[in-house]
């Protein structure tokens, strides 16, 4: 076999694989519509930086100008809007929560509420075993006393 017929099967095997791994018409467009919105997405940044910078140019002295009116006037808005909506979000928090206790009360078994079962539980748990450790802590208390008067009535006899 001579070099060139050996240079052309190396050729013909490098083109089999090079059609094995090329992209399909699918994977060529799916590429070509993401570079396309890529850039047209990075137009649009741009120009919306200049429209800022060039806005912020031009409104500049009207801010600086106006500061004494605009800060105390942004200043109140900010903090009626602020409260208008921690009220809004406190509200529908309560809601939610008597909604939540509702269902709980009926028996629905609302979402959590194995892990209040399993809180309650303990809760129980811990309270009978204070129970437990109290009475046996009186009790014991009662007999030192009981005890103490014994030797005091002895002592004085």
């Amino acid at each position: 076999m001579s070099t060139t017929e050996q240079l052309k099967q190396q050729t013909q095997h490098v083109k089999e694989r090079l059609q094995e791994h090329a992209p399909n018409q699918r994977q060529l467009i799916g590429a070509v519509t993401i570079v396309t919105i890529v850039v047209l997405l990075t137009t649009v940044g741009g120009l919306l930086m200049g429209g800022l910078a060039l806005g912020a140019v031009v409104l500049t002295p009207f801010f600086i100008f106006f500061s004494p009116v605009l800060v105390p006037v942004g200043t109140v808005l900010f903090l009626g809007i602020a409260g208008l909506l921690s009220a809004a979000g406190f509200t529908l928090v309560g809601f939610s929560t008597l909604r939540w206790l509702y269902h709980y009360f009926k028996g629905h078994h609302p979402v959590g509420s194995d892990k209040v079962d399993a809180a309650k539980n303990r809760i129980v748990d811990t309270a009978s075993q204070l129970k437990e450790r109290a009475s046996v802590y009186v009790h014991g208390a009662q007999e030192n006393v009981q005890q103490a008067k014994d030797q005091t009535l002895a002592g004085a006899t």
